[in-house]
């Protein structure tokens, strides 16, 4: 509640429906004078980050030491006290998006700094060469420097033995990359990073309904659970896994600057530590047997793996095509 004075009228000048307190119970806006000093707008700043602060760090509490335990609450009707899904999900993932691509290592300046091996840039370049395209069709190869070359030999071929429109536009772009870039390939996988960066966070915004979608089919049976349940559960598991990886990697870069040199042993564990979570929180949340949560654990991680490489493949050709 703010420090305001309560306005003597009884009108609400939000909704216009009558004030029976200081409340407006049609649309729960606070019935105070409008005219407000610096002071009080600074306090109404303080208590609203003090408030978001506090359901915050209870948020976070719940979600990263009791799986599965936060959609569960939120379902039962218990939202007060909590972020909102959606809230939480686009604070943390904005909050993990800034810290992973502006930091040391994975920024495109350390990227295009480290030393590629041949077949990095190769696959990279997919059909870049120093001087030409190079294109392997069983023991020939041939060259291309450019489009007019490559539209002139594919004229001359016959129609089975012609790209076809996938291979033709990679081709081509292959073409126009190494023009734009005079060969360079450090330079190529730079720009195809930093590319990369852009689509990664669409990747996943897209992938997690499809997360949703997998899970409403391991558990349509349980008639108690909508999509949208299984959304937010699907939300919340995104979110801690932002969370937990976010920490794993200030600690790691805590740990290269103490002793100067990665920490593995961590890194290897962090891998587990995901899976566990994932298996806590779908044995906590549906509450079914464990032999159950473990099938259906497998499936949901192969059917994910599958999502994933799908869609990585599509965006890295998509970054391709746009650098």
């Amino acid at each position: 509640m703010s420090h305001l004075k309560e306005r003597t009228e009884k009108n609400c000048l939000n909704c216009g429906a009558q004030v029976a307190g200081r409340y407006c119970q049609q649309c729960g806006q606070e019935n105070v004078e409008v005219k407000e000093s610096f002071f009080h707008l600074l306090m109404h700043f303080v208590e609203d980050l003090t408030h978001f602060d506090g359901k915050l760090w209870k948020t976070l509490k719940l979600l990263l030491f009791k799986p599965g335990s936060l959609t569960k609450l939120y379902m039962d009707g218990k939202r007060t006290i909590y972020l909102h899904p959606i809230r939480m999900y686009l604070f943390v993932s904005a909050v993990f998006f800034f810290f992973i691509f502006s930091g040391s290592e994975l920024g495109p300046n350390k990227i295009a700094a480290t030393k590629l091996d041949v077949k990095t840039k190769d696959s990279i370049s997919s059909v870049a060469s120093k001087n030409a395209v190079t294109l392997n069709f069983g023991s020939d190869t041939i060259n291309y420097k450019t489009l007019a070359a490559y539209d002139s030999a594919q004229l001359k071929l016959p129609t089975e033995k012609k790209d076809g429109w996938f291979a033709s536009k990679l081709v081509k772009q292959g073409i126009h990359l190494e023009q734009k870039y005079k060969g360079d390939k450090a330079e190529i996988f730079k720009a195809l990073i930093e590319q990369f960066q852009h689509f990664f966070s669409r990747m996943l915004y897209i992938s997690l309904p499809m997360f949703a979608f997998f899970l409403w089919l391991l558990y349509r049976r349980t008639k108690t659970h909508y999509f949208v349940d299984h959304l937010i559960f699907s939300i919340h598991i995104y979110s801690a896994f932002f969370i937990i990886l976010f920490a794993v990697k200030l600690i790691d870069e805590a740990y290269k600057l103490i002793f100067n040199k990665p920490f593995i042993l961590l890194d290897i564990t962090i891998v587990f530590v995901l899976f566990f979570y994932l298996y806590k929180s779908l044995k906590n949340h549906f509450n079914q047997s464990t032999s159950k949560t473990i099938f259906k654990f497998f499936i949901l991680n192969i059917l994910t793996l599958v999502l994933m490489s799908f869609l990585m493949f599509t965006f890295v050709m998509l970054s391709i095509f746009n650098i």
